[in-house]
């Protein structure tokens, strides 16, 4: 299959791509799409292009959805040609910008360089501490119930934005978490701001429940259930639309103090996840016995189950059979994250896992893509 150029222009420019892209043999395959289907594009099939144009006034609304899904991807950013002079620059520092009129050498240059600035992405340098809040951007990545592909709930990952616009990954968030106090009060900050996105764009009316990682730090902490009472009092939202994630970034060594946690949160109506588990995991069989009601197998093992050495997939399957017995008995959910193929999702199926995470099903979303994957999503077999 050839990548296109997916295109967000309107009457003028699209007819000056067509004439510059004309001149060339073989043509370069352009894709013009209204701004709406565009998003939806990015969020479920972006391999199918290999660069995005996009004409800021034809963008209109969905303007910085398309930036946060291109240049805001903080894993794999897509080439971003812009066409015409842009009202803002912050974003945008070192896009190639494209004038009318346009040439096919003037496209091709521009398409270039901006596979030269995706290829050499670097995630900008971690802010020492960050006390603006509005630095804080969400993204949404859907999870998937495998038997029906049935959405049933988001992930929200927090980045940082610098200064430049460039955003940075988890590191920074989990730098800022440097003891129990910052932990809490970051953690209530991101619920918070979730929880406003949830409103303003009516998710409740998707059911979707939101997950929330968390770490060791702010889930022992003293004031976790006093945050969480105000949030809901505040944002009239009932507790099982609130999940929570354990994370890895510290071991358990204190397994009474988080038993007594979970039937804590358990009784108040939210359930809890243990993240990205592996056979490394620190007292894996000890916390497995704890009422978790779901366990996210880490990436790595999803690849290493689909790995070409014998070996390597034959002990990674084992494990994830292991622990989908194990979640079988306790009727527990087990989620595979970092599904990619539809080789990936078949797999882990059969391998028992009841839900699946990754770019197969959707990328991280900004808020505003969320709904319109949804509607898509459900309108198209598989999303497709």
């Amino acid at each position: 299959m050839d990548r296109k150029i997916l295109a967000i222009t309107g009457p003028e420019w699209q007819a000056a791509l067509r004439e510059a892209n004309g001149a060339s043999q073989p043509a370069q395959l352009i894709e013009h799409q209204q701004p709406r289907d565009a998003v939806i594009t990015l969020a479920t099939r972006p391999i199918e292009f290999f660069a995005v144009a996009v004409e800021e006034p034809a963008a209109g609304a969905w303007f910085d959805t398309l930036l946060d899904l291109t240049l805001g991807d903080t894993d794999k950013p897509i080439p971003l040609l812009m066409l015409g002079q842009p009202a803002a620059q912050n974003r945008l520092t070192g896009t190639p910008i494209l004038s009318l009129p346009v040439t096919f050498p003037q496209l091709q240059r521009g398409l270039k360089q901006a596979a030269i600035n995706a290829a050499q992405h670097v995630a900008p340098k971690l802010p020492e501490t960050f006390n603006d809040s509005q630095a804080i951007r969400l993204r949404y990545q859907p999870i998937i119930r495998l038997s029906d592909s049935r959405p049933t709930s988001v992930e929200m990952l927090a980045r940082v934005q610098t200064e430049t616009g460039a955003l940075v990954g988890p590191q920074a968030i989990i730098a800022a978490m440097i003891n129990g106090d910052h932990a809490i009060a970051l953690s209530r900050l991101i619920v918070q701001r979730a929880l406003r996105d949830r409103i303003e764009g009516e998710f409740d009316a998707l059911g979707l429940a939101f997950a929330f990682n968390l770490p060791l730090d702010a889930m022992l902490h003293k004031n976790l259930m006093p945050v969480l009472q105000r949030l809901q009092k505040a944002t009239a939202i009932t507790p099982q639309f609130l999940r929570f994630e354990l994370t890895e970034t510290q071991p358990v060594t204190d397994l009474p103090a988080i038993a007594r946690v979970l039937e804590t949160l358990r009784d108040a109506g939210y359930s809890v996840a243990l993240d990205d588990i592996t056979p490394f995991t620190p007292n894996l069989d000890a916390l497995l016995t704890l009422p978790f009601k779901a366990v996210k197998l880490d990436r790595s093992i999803v690849l290493g189950a689909l790995s070409q050495k014998a070996p390597t997939a034959q002990r990674n399957r084992h494990f994830i059979e292991k622990i989908t017995t194990h979640a079988q008995k306790t009727q527990s959910a087990v989620i595979a994250e970092g599904i990619e193929t539809t080789e990936a999702r078949s797999l882990m199926q059969s391998l028992g896992t009841t839900h699946g995470q990754g770019y197969l099903f959707a990328r991280p979303l900004p808020a505003n893509a969320l709904r319109p994957w949804y509607t898509h999503w459900l309108m198209e077999p598989g999303g497709k």
